[in-house]
């Protein structure tokens, strides 16, 4: 089997009410002489254009005639061909390729890619909701009643839309005051967890796991600047109770090493659509074992990615919890064989039927969408004018 095209899409997802764009979807499909066609997500939040030129200008020609199944091969050449390697561009534009290789080889060997790698060691991989755009317009208190109608247990929030000037101190209460409304909603048996987003200096974010420590958070996500480990390691020491999470901007097992050595963290957040691919993340995870690191997918993507963290989470033994933002009602209306989640769970065993991936899009409307649409950006002003080291 040979690899004859390589094609990366553009899909824009307005926000729920309508107006403006959510995200922007990435999806690599890769064909072959069989007739085998197989499907990926590179997904990022910026970069869009230069992902799809990198997955047809840079990585196309080098793999077109390659066998698709030969994906270690495809992969260590995807990565070491390239005199820079490192990058959110240059990764995701492989991961979207990896995934759809996977895809690919599940579907020529007739079985779920789980199977690939390894097999299954859990029934069912938990997912969590995050709130935030995809209930735009949508309270607190409506939210909350929508996951647990869903059949989620798990429920993370944001530290609170930040006021201009921005003030740190004054957010760490808000963020505080909202988790602490959210518990209550919520009751004590759901998991919460914060998305801090790098937002608050270190202090502040001693601060705020402080405030937050009564709450039993599932974990805290990005509490500080992650550009280097010390600010993360410093509040992990200090909150030994409090599981810190951190890793949807690191790149390959190069960028976690430090993490993982150091112990900074409890809780690594790689992302299948940035890290890698499935690849890549499958090692990223069984170099957290080591560590006694659990791995808590960060996907705020679209369903290919969700399928194929679903994947990994159903094979690896340190899984901890996968994110899912079903942005609707394009979650569900370009999904021609939906992602079989039962009760806030991916079933393994419904999985367990499909070769490859186990998740079919609607390629027409994908392509009907394919105008990119650039997403705001996140700025953060002070009262002097200055932009905050986050």
């Amino acid at each position: 089997m040979k690899i004859t095209d390589i094609q990366c899409h553009i899909m824009n997802i307005p926000r729920p009410d309508g107006t403006g764009v959510r995200r922007n979807w990435i999806f690599v499909e890769i064909q072959t002489d069989e007739e085998i066609t197989g499907i990926g997500e590179a997904t990022t939040e910026y970069h869009e254009v230069a992902v799809k030129a990198q997955v047809e200008s840079e990585l196309k020609p080098r793999l077109l005639g390659m066998d698709p199944t030969d994906v270690e091969r495809i992969w260590q050449l995807g990565y070491r061909d390239f005199w820079w390697r490192h990058g959110v561009v240059h990764t995701s534009a492989m991961s979207g390729v990896d995934q759809a290789l996977w895809d690919i080889a599940g579907k020529a060997a007739g079985q779920p890619v789980f199977k690939l790698l390894g097999g299954k060691v859990r029934e069912r991989v938990r997912c969590y909701i995050r709130y935030g755009p995809e209930f735009y317009g949508v309270s607190l208190e409506e939210a909350a009643g929508r996951v647990s109608e869903m059949g989620f247990d798990a429920f993370k929030i944001g530290p609170g839309e930040p006021a201009q000037p921005y003030d740190s101190a004054k957010q760490v209460e808000v963020a505080i005051e909202t988790h602490a409304k959210a518990r209550q909603i919520l009751g004590p048996d759901v998991a919460l967890m914060i998305d801090v987003g790098g937002l608050f200096d270190p202090l502040s974010a001693h601060r705020l796991i402080e405030g937050l420590r009564p709450l039993n958070m599932h974990f805290v996500e990005e509490p500080t600047n992650m550009d280097t480990v010390e600010p993360t390691l410093r509040l992990k020491r200090d909150f030994p109770d409090v599981p810190i999470a951190v890793g949807e901007r690191l790149i390959t097992r190069w960028d976690c090493r430090p993490w993982f050595e150091q112990q900074a963290i409890d809780v690594c957040q790689a992302d299948i659509s940035h890290a890698g691919g499935i690849s890549e993340m499958l090692k990223i995870a069984h170099f957290a074992e080591v560590y006694g690191i659990t791995v808590a997918p960060h996907n705020p993507y679209g369903p290919v990615g969700l399928a194929a963290a679903g994947h990994l989470g159903a094979a690896i033994q340190n899984f901890n919890i996968l994110e899912h933002c079903p942005i609707q009602p394009w979650f569900d209306d370009v999904q021609t064989l939906k992602v079989p989640i039962v009760d806030g769970y991916i079933d393994v065993n419904e999985l367990a039927r499909r070769p490859g991936l186990g998740v079919e899009l609607d390629m027409d409307l994908v392509k009907s969408r394919s105008e990119h649409v650039p997403l705001d950006g996140r700025r953060y002003l002070q009262s002097d004018g200055s932009t905050p080291t986050v």
